[in-house]
């Protein structure tokens, strides 16, 4: 069956840019995907982040411009976000749909292997962690998202001298309620002397700690998981899933702390759904700072594994002002809003 597929790039600014361990980041950039066949009509993103370990924006590019004139072209293993985004569009343009509601079909009760793309579920429910911006003025912004709901916060750490950031995190664990649980995400900045200085800071405060998010750099996972054991704190990865040994720490009872999941980087829907089925209990979804169609796709990925019970990261909706994402923030993702879901809309907006 031919296909025909268009392509947009974007590029978005960041109303206020990012900071984290990696540096200032203030645009994201990007393709949108759109694959017809046979009158059905799919869409993927391709959202590079070559700091992760993901092909460059320029590999993409050459791609992407390939594919358009050979559209039954399959994208190879190393570019994972060309592989994301035209798998997803292809179970849509096969099925019409990634929702089996919407087809008159049953949902599954199961975890679906899913090499074959055929087998869906329908969508559901998902906490958000909210994101905090670095510095002290994640003080102020942590009040506005506990008051709002959230029961779950992400902070930026790595980035500030540590002592000014280990006194705002003193500030946030006292203030914040009890049912609040904090992640400190590093970006793989820390030193291990200055993983030393957070866990004995963090300790007294375990029960309001979520996680620390990928302190040390990718090669010093076995330190990491020595510093997690000795200390009782869970400890995240999330770089070295992305990085050149991301297939190990994926196997089950390889790591045991939580596995941030980045979809749009990680390669083929089918594949990542199978590969991450047996630690699903451990995988927290996190955003690349797509757009609405990224963000949908991923959570269809999401969808495949019941298993996860961790709020996802993806309190991103207010980090542009493109009129890109389809949701507003908000401490939950609902059925409801991911109903209302419409592709054409932030297609046709590029």
């Amino acid at each position: 069956m031919s296909s025909q597929i268009s392509v947009k790039p974007y590029r978005r600014a960041f109303r206020q840019p990012l900071r984290t361990a990696h540096g200032e980041w203030a645009t994201r950039e990007g393709f949108l995907v759109r694959v017809e066949q046979e009158g059905r009509v799919g869409y993927g993103e391709v959202a590079p982040l070559p700091s992760f370990g993901s092909e460059t924006l320029a590999e993409a590019t050459a791609f992407l411009e390939q594919l358009a004139s050979q559209p039954e072209m399959s994208a190879p293993a190393n570019l994972p976000c060309c592989a994301f985004a035209l798998s997803v569009a292809q179970v849509v343009t096969e099925r019409g749909s990634l929702d089996p509601l919407e087809n008159g079909e049953a949902p599954r009760q199961s975890t679906p292997h899913v090499s074959d793309s055929q087998l869906v579920v329908p969508p559901r429910d998902y906490s958000v962690s909210a994101l905090l911006p670095s510095g002290s003025a994640a003080l102020r912004l942590a009040d506005e998202k506990s008051k709002a709901g959230y029961q779950s916060m992400k902070w930026k750490i790595g980035i500030d001298p540590i002592a000014k950031e280990i006194s705002t995190a003193r500030s946030l664990l006292n203030s914040l309620p009890s049912t609040v649980r904090l992640r400190f995400d590093a970006n793989a900045g820390l030193a291990a002397s200055e993983l030393e200085q957070w866990l004995e800071f963090l300790i007294p405060y375990r029960e309001s700690v979520d996680f620390i998010e990928q302190p040390l750099a990718c090669g010093q996972e076995a330190l990491m998981s020595d510093y997690m054991e000795a200390s009782g704190l869970c400890i995240a990865l999330d770089e070295s899933l992305n990085g050149s040994d991301r297939e190990r720490w994926l196997k089950p009872n390889a790591w045991a702390g939580a596995l941030v999941i980045k979809a749009p980087l990680m390669g083929e829907l089918s594949q990542q759904a199978d590969r991450l089925a047996p630690v699903a209990k451990q995988v927290v979804f996190s955003s690349v700072f797509e757009t609405g169609i990224g963000l949908e796709n991923s959570l269809r990925l999401a969808d495949l594994l019941p298993q996860i019970f961790r709020p996802i990261g993806y309190d991103t909706m207010d980090a542009f002002n493109d009129g890109l994402n389809y949701l507003q923030a908000a401490p939950t993702i609902c059925t409801s809003d991911r109903r209302a879901y419409d592709p054409d809309l932030i297609w046709n907006l590029i």
